[in-house]
């Protein structure tokens, strides 16, 4: 089967630090998987071991022979991002020890639901031994939530029960979940080396996605860009390796001495390095107290990292019982998404606080109480759809891009869209970015009640300058304010002319309580006529309100009632016209200033503007001394 169709399972072999973990390796694989001299020296297993293991046809599979001490739990967490099947060794001659339910407890807040124990050094003993040991481990599963276990008693060196453990394993794998090939790529990195002429390799399990050989990825902490030069799968060379794969990879553009366990490789801007994570944490049963705002090392994927937790309902985790939904908040980002698993440790003296999974890699600040765990309790069980109408509700408008990394359910977002669409719950403002239909709604009344109330405050002005519209609703992304101005406009709700937003019906008109006065400085700059005062002294004496003076001085302007005649002084447009028909009826077609002057009996103060306005508004033409109609 070809790698694309083959099934990829990551089976982790864990224990406590004696009972035989490589041995039984070595046995299944043929692999030897303490490489490292001190390991040789030493007889333990410092770096998680890798040893291809052929389970069955169709079936690509790695054995990783996580460390046991427990000066080596930190590897051991590292070794285990991304495994799908546990071996729990246990010794037959020395049975269950303390490191063996830490590992227990680890592994199960890993996610791991399928484990197979494995009794190791089963010729050692006898079979009331066995019995009792298996009592014993039945005892101790009890105070888990596998969901599949099995115990099988089994011996490296003579082969005993090596043959029904490899059947329980191959039986196993038909309960792994799928790995998502299609999605972006995402490796934590456990183990970085150099190569004679080939420069930096690192290596880990590829939790999602694919990557070819000339693939460009992100490399984080520090975003630098690498390019893939060489993929390696069980030291075989490739062109592509896929979701679930233990992988090495040939990169380009970063130093060996650069590159640490914990660093991740991943698809350019497809995630978010975050510091402050919701989380859901179980703790252990023996757990020490832990206080609100206590420094924890904070474990997930391959990186380990200094944090405080944050409670919301507790100020002590002995207080409550069951899962706590509370926070992380790291003294570095890290690359994490949805449904990620952690382990939480105490610093000093090390032990394992917990674990659980990541609710939202992007945290807020929320006040303490129940409220909050609540609103965390949600978010953790809502379905998909939720999730993306949740994110919709606090940013409004979001790109399929940006709407991934939040989610972190890139690879079936489009499907999730699609009903959502259908189901007109979102609208698709622009390629790819999203609003809700409610927002939409929302800001439909927003915008026809902040017009509306625009008419009343200035029952003069044409309409809301769409900058002004734009100011006003500045908790709303500008490009979905646009879209649905568009919409409103294609109602008929609204109408725009240039910048300026109106509702349909609406005209500019001077309001009830004063028309009278309105009137009385009409009369009054028609009597005047081109002799009028300035326009402020005109407003003043008709006892207008000082707040409305400019929009009246536009609204006349505006409406062709009243044109400026120089300086501070209009001119009303029937005092206008009345002059134009004098001045034609006493002028020849052409006609000097004396015998405007004669004609309209006005001073040369009054004269000259108003001669300067019949050239600016085109009524005449100045040819020297002489002026001449333009128009009838």
């Amino acid at each position: 089967m070809s790698a694309i169709g083959a099934q990829h399972i990551t089976i982790g072999i864990a224990g406590h630090i004696d009972h035989g973990k490589t041995a039984l390796t070595k046995a299944l694989s043929g692999v030897d998987t303490d490489t490292l001299k001190e390991e040789k020296e030493r007889g333990i297993t410092i770096e998680p071991g890798i040893a291809p293991f052929y389970l069955g046809d169709g079936i690509q599979s790695v054995i990783i022979d996580v460390p046991g001490h427990e000066r080596f739990i930190r590897q051991m967490i590292a070794g285990s991002a991304g495994i799908d099947i546990v071996i729990l060794v246990i010794a037959a001659d020395e049975g269950i020890m303390p490191q063996t339910v830490e590992h227990l407890e680890i592994l199960q807040f890993l996610g791991i639901t399928d484990l197979v124990c494995a009794v190791s050094k089963a010729d050692k003993v006898n079979d009331e031994w066995k019995s009792l040991l298996l009592e014993e481990i039945e005892e101790m599963m009890k105070s888990f939530s596998f969901l599949n276990h099995s115990v099988h008693f089994v011996d490296s060196f003579s082969g005993t029960g090596l043959e029904e453990l490899k059947k329980e394993l191959l039986g196993m794998t038909d309960n792994v979940t799928a790995k998502n090939v299609c999605g972006p790529f995402r490796l934590p990195i456990d183990h970085s080396f150099t190569v004679a002429g080939q420069g930096t390799v690192v290596r880990g399990t590829i939790l999602e996605g694919s990557a070819s050989v000339g693939d460009t990825l992100q490399m984080e902490p520090g975003g630098d860009l690498v390019k893939i030069r060489q993929l390696q799968i069980h030291n075989r060379q490739v062109d592509y390796a896929l979701a679930g794969q233990r992988a090495a990879l040939n990169v380009t553009g970063i130093k060996h001495e650069d590159v640490k366990r914990g660093h991740v490789l991943f698809s350019p801007g497809e995630y978010q390095v975050t510091d402050t994570l919701d989380i859901m944490l179980l703790l252990t049963k023996n757990h020490k107290k832990i206080k609100q705002r206590q420094l924890i090392k904070f474990y997930i994927g391959t990186t380990e990292i200094m944090g405080k937790i944050v409670f919301f309902d507790r100020n002590e985790s002995t207080e409550k019982a069951g899962a706590a939904y509370c926070q992380v908040r790291l003294v570095h980002p890290v690359i994490a998404k949805r449904g990620d698993r952690f382990i939480l440790r105490r610093p000093s003296p090390e032990e394992t606080i917990g674990g659980g999974e990541v609710i939202d890699p992007n945290g807020g600040k929320y006040r303490f109480g129940e409220e909050t765990v609540a609103f965390l309790k949600e978010k953790k069980e809502g379905a998909p759809e939720e999730w993306i109408i949740r994110h919709l509700q606090s940013h409004h408008l979001l790109h399929v891009d940006e709407m991934a990394k939040l989610t972190g359910i890139p690879a079936v977002l489009p499907g999730h869209l699609q009903r959502l669409l259908a189901e007109k719950h979102i609208v698709e403002v622009s390629s790819e970015q999203y609003a809700l239909s409610e927002s939409v709604s929302e800001i439909k009344s927003r915008i026809v009640e902040e017009a509306a109330r625009f008419h009343q405050q200035y029952p003069l002005r044409e309409g809301l300058d769409k900058a002004e519209l734009l100011q006003r609703l500045k908790g709303y992304p500008a490009l979905l304010i646009e879209f649905v101005l568009k919409e409103l406009l294609h109602e008929a709700a609204l109408r725009q002319n240039q910048n300026l937003i109106a509702q349909i019906n609406f005209q500019p008109e001077i309001p009830n309580q004063w028309k009278v006065r309105y009137q009385q400085l009409e009369q009054r700059m028609f009597q005047q006529g081109i002799e009028s005062d300035p326009f402020d002294q005109l407003y003043e004496q008709a006892g207008m309100p000082k707040g409305m003076r400019l929009d009246i001085l536009s609204y006349m302007r505006r409406t062709g009632q009243a044109v400026q005649a120089g300086g501070d002084r209009l001119i009303h447009r029937k005092a206008l016209n009345f002059h134009i028909k004098t001045l034609k009826e006493n002028c020849a077609p052409s006609f000097s200033i004396q015998e405007a002057k004669t004609a309209l009996k006005v001073s040369r103060k009054f004269l000259i503007p108003f001669l300067e306005l019949l050239d600016q508004l085109g009524y005449t033409e100045r040819a020297g001394d002489q002026r001449r109609w333009n128009k009838a």
